[in-house]
């Protein structure tokens, strides 16, 4: 399946996907990448992935993981401060990863794109010396189910960093795919696979305001 078909789906293919029978978190998508679903859980939970393995209700987002990438524990630091989800690097080399943020507070994207980025980079340093050191910062936008998702990359001494950024249901979802340089030549591809195949679950008008009252109480 080329890339564009399989960067954001449908809603309901998603869930038709999540609910069969065999269903598991991650997903074996068959060409050598899992399919992860996060749950965009409260500052109050962290240790975990973010996943849940037999209630697809409860999850909010969800993108493409290479075979062989293991979990990371997300700290309450990195939880409560930087809104970290989920995280996933390359046991062959840690720096090589994928993490989720999920932050309440957002109603709509910022007209100036690049805002977005420099306030994910105000809890967390690593992004904000990229930002800050990067030769080439590219912004661009696409449309998904009725989503806007901003597209972010960077590249300098650090390699290459693949961002996107959206908003849905008074939460800012934010992706980051980093390559370190060392392996960019070989594995830029695949960093853009996995910040393309981020996408949000979008819900009826009801389950959104549920999960916005939820949040509210977390």
């Amino acid at each position: 399946m080329p890339l564009e078909a399989r960067a954001i789906e449908s809603p309901a293919a998603l869930a038709a996907a999540a609910k069969g029978q065999n269903f598991t978190n991650p997903s074996d998508l068959g060409d050598g990448y899992r399919r992860l679903y996060g749950e965009a859980t409260s500052s109050s939970s962290y240790g975990g992935y973010g996943g849940n393995e037999n209630n697809f209700e409860k999850f909010k987002y969800y993108y493409d993981l290479p075979n062989g990438w293991t979990a990371d524990t997300i700290n309450k630091t990195e939880k409560s401060t930087n809104g970290t989800d989920t995280k996933w690097s390359n046991p062959k080399l840690p720096a090589e990863k994928v993490y989720c943020v999920s932050l309440t507070g957002y109603n709509r994207l910022k007209e100036d794109r690049q805002e977005l980025l420099g306030d994910l980079a105000l809890s967390d340093y690593n992004l904000q010396d990229a930002i800050v050191g990067a030769d080439t910062f590219q912004v661009s936008e696409r449309e998904a189910y009725g989503l806007t998702y901003v597209d972010f990359d960077l590249t300098g001494y650090f390699g290459a960093i693949f961002a996107c950024v959206t908003v849905y249901g008074g939460r800012l979802y934010a992706l980051f795919s980093i390559v370190p340089e060392s392996v960019l030549e070989k594995d830029e591809a695949q960093g853009r696979r996995l910040r393309e195949s981020f996408g949000v679950i979008s819900k009826d008008d009801e389950q959104t305001q549920y999960d916005l009252e939820f949040y509210k109480r977390s």
